[in-house]
């Protein structure tokens, strides 16, 4: 167990070390003004596609994935310990498994984060496209 949590962690790590550096880029991207014209559009259209392919989608994914890959360890956990409440003598605390829920936990929100952000940085991609024509 202690070698599954270190490898979550690491991993969870190195994905938020990733949001980090990448989110301002992402967030700037979804705030763009749309031009009514759709040729002025084409540049924006490209740095926001090039953002949403190459940094908000694969966060995305990745963090996704690593939080499903986690959830059946973390359901566990959870479950037992929920039927633990009604025995007696209960089980010992393990500070391990609290740990590996906490950061499985912890993957859950930023895979939801980042797939709201992707998802938003997705429509204004759409809306920037200048093959929609004029607004």
């Amino acid at each position: 167990m202690a070698d599954l949590l270190a490898a979550c962690s690491l991993l969870l790590t190195v994905f938020t070390i990733l949001y980090s550096l990448w989110y301002a880029e992402i967030l700037d991207a979804s705030k763009r003004n749309i031009d009514l014209h759709a040729a002025n559009r084409f540049d924006d259209y490209n740095e926001c596609r090039r953002v949403f392919l190459w940094k908000a989608l694969p966060l995305a994914i990745g963090s996704i994935t690593l939080f499903f890959l986690n959830l059946p360890v973390a359901y566990d956990i959870l479950s037992y310990a929920v039927r633990q409440i009604t025995v007696t003598p209960r089980a010992r605390y393990d500070p391990v498994q609290a740990t590996f829920v906490a950061v499985a936990a912890t993957l859950g929100f930023l895979a939801t984060h980042t797939l709201v952000a992707a998802i938003g940085l997705g429509k204004q991609v759409r809306k920037l496209n200048p093959k929609r024509g004029d607004y």
